[in-house]
């Protein structure tokens, strides 16, 4: 069997963008391959055994401040080393449980931050009850726990956002590789195979392999058998079945003979770009349905979003009400004009709402044409410019919250001007509408913030809301909303 470093020929405009390597396989008869990064598995691992080296050295520390150090106990090291292992073990396993170690999860820019620490009491809470059927948490120290636990909580969370860059950058340079194997007929194995590069570049190894198994072309590794063999000495990540869909008997040889590995495995037999987006597909009456749309994850668990919203909206009022005197106070004094600014936006399902805020500007637009606010806007007052450095002139939103027209985490609300230009411009903007507007937002602690002065600004705020559509839960809001506190005083302009 010869093995190879795959090039396909290209147009001199796109060479770059297409070039194929041979992944790290050792030597099969008598052939060397080439050493194309790392595989992607050793990320999960090397996090693994981080996390389970912070659990122990995190429980060790918390007892040299707070037992040795705070209360001079002296209380023995190895009973307390001894419970930070088997809280170490309990951790993975629930981690793992959890998805936490999938390579899709903790590369994302999000950290999982409420799975992280309920993953951690969880396993604390195993820990205990083993002590208890041992007889033996009647001398653990509760203050030992709870520091340690919150050392704990604080390690892996920098660590998951440290670890996450790290292994997004080494993806992007091509040290970590996701190995693909592309196995077909000619035409659709190289145009699937291109695909593949161009839309994951560096982070993605792809061999070819060819159906018909003498076929001699030089760019394929091999023929149906040579898969086999290879996957007995080291598996892909993903195998993509690439054939029209009259090779019935070719597809049935190939999900048979590729169909008892554990790797993923996807057909594909239609080289037509969809003219949209989908989000997978599935049967419809027996034939196959492109999904365009799924339900929003947060529509799907909407009374515990609203209930999670009605909460803290109406506690954050409360607690605020005199903050939200003197700043009303401020305003009349300042400027002559209404204490709130009002626009009407788009909201859920393209609805019209009103907008509330605290009036930062000499003036109010509402209409086909609407500025955006620009830095040095010279519409903006002395204090407004406070207001809006410090985010206070966003808090009023918090009735539109409790009024049911946004949520406390979702998409920002353009004006309608705006959102209609945005329309034209993507095909998936108006996506964003599918679930309420919120007064912060996954685009906006990632930077995405004051004016969308090109189309790739607004791009990039797209796909960051789409984004967290795609992967909302209850602590990805309660993350978001976490992380806020930290953007908060960049404020805008």
């Amino acid at each position: 069997m010869s093995v190879r470093s795959v090039a396909i020929d290209r147009p001199a405009s796109s060479k770059a963008e297409i070039q194929f390597l041979a992944n790290d396989l050792n030597r099969i008869e008598g052939a060397q391959v080439s050493t194309a990064g790392l595989p992607l598995g050793i990320a999960p691992k090397a996090l693994a055994v981080g996390e389970f080296l912070t659990i122990v050295i995190t429980a060790l520390l918390a007892k040299a401040a707070y037992l040795d150090y705070y209360l001079n106990s002296g209380s023995p090291t190895f009973t307390y080393a001894l419970i930070a292992l088997c809280m170490a073990g309990f951790t993975f396993v629930v981690y793992t449980q959890m998805g936490l170690y999938e390579v899709d999860i903790f590369s994302r820019p999000e950290i999982n931050m409420g799975k992280l620490v309920a993953g951690l009491v969880i396993s604390l809470l195993m820990v205990l009850g083993l002590l208890f059927a041992l007889k033996e948490v009647g001398d653990l120290s509760r203050g030992w726990v709870f520091s340690w636990l919150g050392l704990i909580a604080v390690s892996i969370i920098m660590t998951r956002l440290v670890f996450g860059r790290w292994v997004r950058r080494w993806k992007e340079s091509g040290l970590l590789l996701s190995r693909t194997a592309v196995i077909g007929t000619n035409d659709f194995a190289l145009s699937i195979a291109r695909r593949i590069r161009t839309m994951e570049g560096l982070s993605s190894a792809v061999d070819l392999y060819n159906c018909h198994d003498n076929d001699g072309d030089p760019r394929f590794v091999g023929g149906l058998r040579d898969l086999e063999s290879l996957m007995n000495i080291r598996p892909y990540d993903r195998i993509v079945i690439a054939m029209p869909g009259g090779e019935i008997e070719r597809i049935r040889a190939a999900v048979r003979s590729l169909g008892t590995y554990s790797t993923e495995l996807l057909l594909c037999t239609d080289l037509g770009e969809l003219p949209v987006v989908t989000n997978g597909a599935r049967v419809l009456a027996g034939s196959r349905a492109d999904v365009v749309h799924l339900v929003p994850l947060s529509e799907k668990s909407a009374l515990l979003k609203r209930s999670f919203d009605l909460i803290i909206a109406s506690a954050s009022l409360l607690i605020l009400s005199p903050l939200f005197a003197l700043v009303a106070l401020a305003i009349k004094l300042n400027s002559p004009g209404p204490v709130f600014f009002r626009q009407r936006r788009l909201g859920q399902n393209s609805t019209v709402f009103t907008i509330y805020k605290f009036r930062s500007m000499t003036v109010e637009q509402d209409g086909p044409i609407v500025p955006q606010a620009t830095r040095n806007d010279q519409r903006v007052t002395g204090l407004g410019r406070i207001l809006r450095a410090t985010s206070i002139d966003e808090l009023p939103q918090l009735i539109n919250v409790i009024l049911g027209q946004m949520s406390l985490v979702g998409p920002r609300p353009h004006a309608i001007a705006h959102d209609k230009q945005f329309d034209q411009q993507f095909d998936l903007f108006s996506r964003r509408r599918r679930v309420k507007p919120g007064i912060t937002g996954w685009a906006q602690i990632n930077g995405c913030r004051g004016e969308t002065r090109t189309p790739e600004d607004i791009r990039e705020r797209m796909e960051h809301d789409l984004n967290y559509i795609d992967n909302w839960s209850i602590w990805f809001d309660l993350e978001i909303i976490f992380r806020t506190l930290f953007v908060v005083l960049r404020g805008a302009y």
